[in-house]
C-alpha cells in the first residue's frame, strides 16, 4: 500500500469519527501496515546495493592481480585439462613428410584469484583484448614446422571466467606438424601420425596437462565424421592417456600425445601409375607378332615402351622423399622395366637367329656353284695347255679350300658357343614368348598384390 492510498483512506474515514482517540488509534495502525509492508522489502534492495556489478574485467581481476604469476604460486600444480578438435586436414606433402592441419585448441584450469559472486551466476565472455589481460599456460607442439593464427573476421580467440574461477581458453589455428612415414608399401600404406603438445616455461612442478575425460564436455580428441583428405582416408584416433614427461637440461615437462591414423587412397595411384605401366608392358608383347624381318618396326617399339617407362619411373620418384628402403611402387616399375627390356633382349636374340640362318644359307647355295666353276675353268685350262693360267688356276684353289675351311671352323665354332635356342627358328622363339611373357607376369602379380595389400606392419 502506497502513501496515497494511506492518505485517501484517511480522508474518507477521519469525518465519521468523532472521537479524538479513535482518530488516533487508526493512524497508528495504518503507519504500523506500512512500515511492516516496507520491513519486508528491505532486504532485497539492501542485498541488491551490496552486490558488486560486474561490469568489465578489471572487477574480476583486482588491483593485486598479476598474470606473470601462474595460480596458485605457492601451492600445488596448476592441472590444464586439453581437448583438441580437429576442424580439417589440408594436405599430407610425401616428399617433406608433413602434414597440415586446422584445429581447436580448448585448455581448462582454476585460478581461485579470478573467483567472482554474481547473483544470475553469468558466465563472462571475453575476446582476444581480454585473453592477454589473464594468466593461460604457454604450450607449443615439438614437431611444428609452421603455424599462424586465424584472423578473419576477427582474432579466433575466446576466453571464459566461470564465478568458480574456472577459465576456458580456445584458439583456432592452423599448423604444419612433422609425421615421419613409413613407405615401405607405398602407395597402398597406412600411416600413423602424432599431434604432441607439451609445457613450454613450467615443469611438472608449476603445471601439470592431461586430456579430457570421457564424460567431460571438453572431448579430448574430436574429428568431425566424413572428414576427407587429398591421398588419405581417415581411420582412427588415440589419445594417451598415460601422464607422460618429457627431461631436459632445463627440468621434466608435462606432454600430451594423440595419434590418428591415415589409410592412402589406392584408386588415384592405380589409375596413374599401375594401369599405364601395365599398359606399357603389354605393348611391349606386341612385337612377338611383328615379322622379325621388319626391324625398324619391333625396334622402335619396344625402345618406345622403355623409354616411356624410364621417364615414368623418374617421375614417380619426383614426387616421393629420397628414403633409403625400397617403396611397393619400386617393386612394381622397376619389374615392368625388367619386362619390357627382356622383350628387346628377345628380339636381339631372334634378330641374331635369323641372320645366322640367313648366313647359312646363303653360304651352302655359293661354295658349290664356285667349286663347279672352278673345276671347269681347270679342266679347260688343261685341255689347251696354257701353263701361265694353270699358275693363276693353284692360288684361287688354294685360296678357295682356305675360305671354306675357315668357313666351317667358324661355323663350327659359333655352333660351339650358341646356345640350345639357336635349334629354333625365330618364328619359335616368338611363338614361345608369347606364352612365357604374359605367364611370368601374371605370377608376379600374384604374388606382388597379396604381399603388400595384406602386409602386416
Amino acid at each position: 500500500m502506497s502513501y496515497v492510498d494511506v492518505y485517501t483512506t484517511l480522508e474518507y474515514v477521519l469525518p465519521y469519527l468523532s472521537m479524538t482517540f479513535l482518530r488516533a488509534a487508526v493512524i497508528i495502525i495504518l503507519f504500523s501496515h506500512m512500515t511492516r509492508m516496507d520491513d519486508v522489502t528491505s532486504p532485497v534492495a539492501m542485498d541488491t546495493a551490496k552486490e558488486p556489478e560486474i561490469t568489465n574485467l578489471s572487477n574480476v581481476l583486482g588491483a593485486d592481480y598479476d598474470k606473470q604469476f601462474r595460480p596458485n604460486f605457492h601451492g600445488a600444480a596448476v592441472v590444464v585439462t586439453t581437448s583438441v578438435h580437429i576442424n580439417s586436414f589440408h594436405a599430407t606433402a610425401g616428399t617433406e613428410m608433413d602434414y597440415t592441419v586446422t584445429l581447436f585448441l580448448r585448455t581448462r584450469w582454476n585460478d581461485p584469484r579470478l573467483r567472482y559472486h554474481d547473483a544470475a551466476n553469468h558466465i563472462l565472455t571475453f575476446h582476444s583484448d581480454g585473453v592477454r589481460e589473464v594468466w593461460i599456460p604457454p604450450l607449443f607442439f615439438p614437431d611444428e614446422k609452421s603455424g599462424h593464427f586465424h584472423k578473419l573476421t576477427t582474432e579466433n580467440i575466446l576466453l571464459r571466467i566461470y564465478p568458480d574461477g574456472t577459465v576456458l581458453h580456445s584458439a583456432r589455428f592452423t599448423i604444419t606438424l612433422t609425421c615421419m612415414m613409413r613407405l615401405e608399401r607405398y602407395p597402398m600404406d597406412e600411416q600413423e601420425c602424432n599431434i604432441e603438445i607439451e609445457s613450454f616455461a613450467y615443469t611438472t612442478d608449476d603445471v601439470i596437462l592431461q586430456w579430457a575425460a570421457e564424460d567431460d564436455d571438453l572431448e579430448a580428441f574430436a574429428v568431425p565424421q566424413g572428414i576427407s583428405l587429398p591421398q588419405f582416408e581417415f581411420v582412427d584416433a588415440t589419445i594417451v592417456r598415460q601422464l607422460i614427461t618429457r627431461n631436459y637440461t632445463t627440468g621434466s615437462f608435462s606432454h600430451l600425445t594423440a595419434i590418428f591414423r591415415l589409410q592412402r587412397q589406392k584408386e588415384m595411384f592405380i589409375m596413374s601409375n599401375y594401369l599405364p605401366s601395365l599398359l606399357i608392358v603389354v605393348l611391349s608383347w606386341f612385337s612377338f607378332w611383328i615379322n622379325p624381318n621388319s626391324e625398324p618396326a619391333r625396334v622402335s617399339l619396344v625402345m618406345t615402351a622403355l623409354l616411356t617407362l624410364c621417364t615414368q619411373m623418374n617421375g614417380i620418384h619426383g614426387t616421393m622423399p629420397q628414403i633409403a628402403h625400397l617403396k611397393a611402387i619400386d617393386v612394381w616399375m622397376s619389374a615392368c622395366l625388367v619386362f619390357v627390356f627382356a622383350a628387346l633382349v628377345e628380339y636381339a636374340a631372334v634378330n641374331y637367329i635369323s641372320l645366322r640362318i640367313k648366313r647359312q644359307s646363303r653360304r651352302k647355295q655359293t661354295s658349290p656353284e664356285m667349286v663347279s666353276s672352278l673345276k671347269d675353268k681347270q679342266s679347260t685350262v688343261a685341255n689347251t695347255g696354257n701353263r701361265d693360267e694353270q699358275k693363276q688356276l693353284h692360288p684361287a684353289e688354294s685360296s678357295l679350300r682356305g675360305s671354306d675351311n675357315s668357313a666351317t671352323e667358324l661355323s663350327y665354332g659359333s655352333e660351339r658357343s650358341c646356345l640350345s635356342v639357336c635349334e629354333l627358328s625365330p618364328e619359335q622363339i616368338d611363338y614361345y614368348s608369347r606364352i612365357i611373357f604374359p605367364a611370368t607376369f601374371m605370377v608376379f602379380n600374384v604374388f606382388y598384390w597379396p604381399t603388400y595389400l595384406h602386409w602386416v606392419q
